[in-house]
This record gives C-alpha cells, sequence and structure tokens, in this order.
C-alpha cells in the first residue's frame, strides 16, 4: 500500500544531517534480483523517474534549501539530469544572446574544483564506495555537498540567493529574517510548488519530515512553511530542529549578543512548533544548547570531533535512519504510519519528544540478546537532545532495534547451554521486539512502549565516518570479546534508537523559558527591524510557559 513522505531540509547543519542519512539509505540498496528482499520499502522517501534520456532514476522524495554559495561545483538542477547530457552550458546560454555577440563581454565564474571523492565519484564505473581508500572526510569535508552520495531530482536543491554563507558575518540569523524571506511571494511560491508537484506524484502521501536548523534564520522559514502544509494538506508533521555542534566565530559578531540570538531564535521556533506540527524532535550531539553550546555528548567506542559538522552530522543522521524505520517497513499496521507514530507520542498535547541512539549497541559478539539484557544494569544510550535526560518513570516511547537476528535471541531448549537462560522470565520470549518489550516493562516505571524489531543491520560504508570505531568493534558492528588492538573493516552496524515523551522534559522546556526570559529583546534590534513586536514576542513566551507545564506529574487535561 502507497504510504509515501515528502522531507524537507531547511539550512546548512540540516542538510549535512539530510546527505548522511541519505548515503545511508542508498548503502542498503540492493541490485542483485537473487538476493532476499529488503525488510524495508524504499518507496517510502523516494521515487521513481526517468530523465530526457530515458535513464530510470530513484531518487530522495525531497527539497532542501540552503544559502548561497553552498553548492560549489554542483548545478542547483543536479547533475542527473543536467544540460540533457549537452555540452558545454556557458556555450548554451551564447547561442541563445539573438544580438551581434562580438559586443557582448561574457565574463564566467570559474567552477569550484572537487574535492577527490566527488572527483572518484564522477568517473565512469566509480560507486565512491571504495573502502581501501583514505578520503580523509574530516579534513577535506567543507560543506555537505563535498561527500554527498545520492543523486537528486532536479526540483530538490533551491538556493537562497539573497543571502550567502560568509566568513565575515550572518546576515541571516534571526527567525524574523526567515519569515520575511517567505513573504517574498517568489520565494514562497516557488517553493510550495515544488512541494504541490510532490505530493500530486504520490498514490498516498501520509505526511512530511522536516528537519531544519533552529538557530538561524531557517527557524523563520520553517514554521512558515509548517504553516502552509498545515493549511494546505493537514496531514502529519514530523519536526526536526537540529542545533549545530558551534556556533560560527563571525569576525564581526559579538560572542555575547550571538549566544542572545541563539537562544530567541530556540525558544520561538518552539513556541511555533506547538501550534504547526504534530511532533518535534530537537536534536544536537551537545549535552548543552541554549546560551552555552557546549557539553559533548559522548559514544563509547566512537572518537568523534566534537565541533565537526560532518562527524556530529552522521551521529544525527544515523539517529534518524533507525528510528524512521518504524514507519519505513514493509506490511506496517495502521499505528506504525506516519499519523499514529506522531500520536503516540504526544499525550496530552505533549508535542515535544527526546531521542536517545545506542551505536553501536554495546552487544558482544558471541553473547544472545537475553544475555546482554541481563546484564545491562542501566539504559544503552546517549541522548540526542539537548539539555534533556532519558526519562525512566511515565514515559511514551518508540524504540527500533536493528540488526539483532532471531538467531541470536536465545539458546535453543535442547541445547546444553540454555539451562541458566531457562530460568529467566524472558526466555519464553520468541522474538527480538518481544523481548525488548518485555525489557523495557521491567526497566520503566507505568510506562507504554512500542518496540519495533529489524533484522538488517545499518549497512557503514564511505562516505560515511568508518574510521572512528575503536578496535573494539567487530566487522559485524558488535563487540569483541578482546580488544586485539587492530581497526577492523566494519561493513554493519547494529544500532537501537530510543523516541521519548516523559515528564522529564519538563525540565528541558523550563530551562529554556528561564535562559530567554533574562535577555532584554530591545537591546537586539535585529528582531524588531525584521517584524517582530514585543506583544507577539511575550506571548510566544508565554505559550512555552503553557506547554511545559502539560509535562509536569499534576497536569489536568
Amino acid at each position: 500500500m502507497p504510504r509515501e513522505i515528502v522531507t524537507l531540509q531547511l539550512g546548512n547543519y540540516s542538510n549535512y544531517v539530510g546527505t548522511h542519512w541519505w548515503n545511508i539509505q542508498e548503502a542498503s540498496f540492493t541490485y542483485d534480483s537473487s538476493a532476499e528482499p529488503t525488510e524495508i520499502d524504499h518507496d517510502v522517501m523516494y521515487r521513481e523517474g526517468q530523465t530526457n534520456n530515458g535513464q530510470t532514476t530513484f531518487t530522495p522524495r525531497m527539497l532542501l534549501l540552503d544559502l548561497k554559495g553552498t553548492l560549489k561545483f554542483m548545478p542547483e538542477e543536479g547533475e542527473l539530469y543536467e544540460n540533457n547530457g549537452s555540452g558545454n552550458r556557458t556555450e548554451d546560454i551564447l547561442n541563445e544572446i539573438i544580438w551581434d555577440r562580438s559586443k557582448v563581454e561574457v565574463i564566467t565564474e570559474k567552477r569550484a574544483e572537487m574535492n577527490e571523492y566527488q572527483q572518484d565519484l564522477s568517473q565512469p564505473g566509480q560507486s565512491g564506495r571504495k573502502q581501501d581508500k583514505d578520503y580523509d572526510f574530516k579534513n577535506s569535508v567543507k560543506d555537505w555537498i563535498d561527500f554527498s552520495y545520492s543523486g537528486y531530482h532536479p526540483r530538490s536543491i533551491n538556493i537562497v540567493n539573497e543571502y550567502a554563507h560568509s566568513k565575515e558575518e550572518n546576515r541571516f540569523d534571526t527567525i524574523t529574517n526567515g519569515m520575511e524571506l517567505w513573504r517574498k511571494y517568489d520565494v514562497q511560491d516557488e517553493f510550495t510548488d515544488k512541494i504541490r508537484q510532490y505530493v500530486e506524484e504520490c498514490d498516498e502521501c501520509q505526511g512530511f519530515q522536516v528537519l531544519f536548523d533552529c538557530v538561524d534564520g531557517f527557524g523563520g522559514v520553517a514554521i512558515k512553511t509548517l504553516e502552509y502544509l498545515q493549511d494546505e494538506y493537514g496531514k502529519s508533521s514530523l519536526v526536526f530542529p537540529v542545533i549545530p555542534p558551534a556556533t560560527l566565530n563571525y569576525k564581526n559578531a559579538d560572542a555575547t549578543m550571538s549566544a542572545s540570538i541563539r537562544v530567541i531564535n530556540i525558544a520561538l521556533a518552539f513556541s511555533e512548533l506547538i501550534e504547526c506540527c504534530s511532533l518535534f524532535v530537537p536534536l544536537s550531539t551537545m549535552g548543552r544548547c541554549w546560551r552555552d553550546v557546549d557539553k559533548p555528548r559522548s559514544f563509547p567506542h566512537i572518537s568523534y570531533e566534537e565541533a565537526n559538522l560532518y562527524h556530529t552530522s552522521a551521529l544525527l543522521a544515523t539517529f534518524l535512519d533507525t528510528a524512521s524505520l518504524r514507519y519505513r517497513m514493509k506490511n506496517l499496521s495502521g499505528e506504525s504510519y506516519l499519523a499514529g507514530f506522531c500520536s503516540d507520542l504526544s499525550p496530552y498535547g505533549r508535542k515535544m519528544a527526546a531521542a536517545g541512539l545506542s551505536l553501536p549497541l554495546p552487544m558482544h559478539s558471541s553473547e544472545d540478546l537475553i544475555d546482554f539484557l541481563d546484564r545491562s544494569e542501566k539504559l544503552f544510550y546517549t541522548q540526542l537532545t539537548p539539555n534533556a535526560m532519558i526519562g525512566t518513570k511515565y514515559v511514551v516511547q518508540s524504540v527500533v532495534a536493528r540488526g539483532i537476528p532471531r538467531s541470536r535471541l536465545k539458546r535453543p531448549p535442547t541445547s546444553k547451554s540454555a539451562q541458566r537462560q531457562q530460568r529467566m522470565a524472558a526466555y519464553r520470549c520468541d522474538s527480538v521486539s518481544e523481548m525488548l518489550q518485555f525489557y523495557y516493562q521491567c526497566q520503566f516505571h507505568a510506562s507504554m512502549t512500542h518496540v519495533m524489531g529489524c533484522n538488517a543491520s545499518m549497512d557503514v560504508m564511505q562516505p560515511f565516518p568508518i574510521d572512528w570505531f575503536d578496535s573494539r568493534v567487530g566487522p559485524d558492528g558488535f563487540l569483541q570479546e578482546f580488544d586485539l588492538g587492530v581497526k577492523q573493516n566494519i561493513t554493519s552496524i547494529p544500532t537501537h534508537s530510543l523516541m521519548q515523551s516523559s515528564g522529564d522534559l519538563s525540565g528541558t522546556l523550563d530551562s529554556l523559558h528561564r535562559e530567554v526570559s533574562r535577555i532584554k529583546l530591545a537591546k537586539i534590534p535585529r528582531f524588531s527591524e525584521h517584524g517582530l513586536e514585543y506583544e507577539n514576542y511575550r506571548e510566544s513566551l508565554e505559550r512555552l510557559v503553557e506547554f511545559k507545564e502539560r509535562y509536569d506529574d499534576n497536569y489536568e487535561i
């Protein structure tokens, strides 16, 4: 049954995350007709098309938005459909000139050079997936386009030409900048028309996924886009506001002022999301992201650079790829559709949820799941929602476990080694999802947990940062009993994701409100200059307080 989803990526860091996400998905594509069919329905997020030359394409059903200067060597229409293979684009433009060409001065901008990875990817017969070549991505990647493996539809890439990435200053730094940009009808009409084209291609579009940078002007674009989607389509929208691990140190920027602008942007974005989306899950690899962006999250067996956008976005993309399996698997029931998923995680109007990821799952290569869970005295997730902790009581959560085959569940009854396991209550469970369900019922007081299992691990290959795993991680992603001191050639990784609504998020919202309340809006004229009135600002902060109260234990419906 068709159940397509349209994905929107708004902002530079969101496009880092999205690029990794599409790369991860395409790593799991199978082109061998004799191979076992995949459990994942790739048609949910991809569309089949055809170039003007008759070549069949399979591209993300996605629109992205970024600032001028991002694409470098990539044309805005992408490369799959570029020029219909006609050759020199400059010459094509000159051929359209109807006056004397000898009187026309032609100034062409030199096309930016590709990095080594993109050069290899552009060569015929090259997949760009070589595991034995070191592209030094963490140092060579300057923007998300440098490690993009996927091919995009011509309508996917959209560039804001009014603003450009600059090392000197950020002129697109407030949520009101984005709202003002949206009011320009050429921007609004062009973007919404492309959304409409995607939706009309769907047999049954179930809703939208939106990733957006909530620390700058893209927050305003996202809010206005979500209001449009709500009014025009009335479908479910799952939103991921993302916060980069570090803010850029612009030469002309004041650090205190920049931090205040960031806090206001986040607070206003959260306040507006309460009204215009089905569920939102803030994401960051940093523990604190209001006034201070610090305290990087720790992942055992992974050594990543805390301020590296290529590294940190890969962690967020891994979470998205795992968590979204809840509504991307084949033969799903109704509650696993996007609408049911969002509804399950937003009881009592609690539209904000928190995220957790286990990468890799700290399970030994020789042990069964029942033994791993028995020895796990504490939760094995790393929180990915800033200023939040994983709740342990009165929670509603969605758990996705991938990469644990049923053969690793427990020992068969006829096995001598099964005697100890048979004394455990969990031995009665006959599937990975059932055993994990039982585990969470024991771990979380008065909670509701939906568990989904996927047999396939997450395939990892370049340009994913496979070199950040330590030597304890084996080729199949499970932990080796002994550290041999030599890094393995890892091809797949078992992962777990957690998306959770709990009363603990009251503290997250309270800390954000306290931080933004300390800021005097009058001292930051950039917001009022672009249309923010003080009365509307005050109402937004009051809405944030009322929203926070929904997470209190004594909240009454």
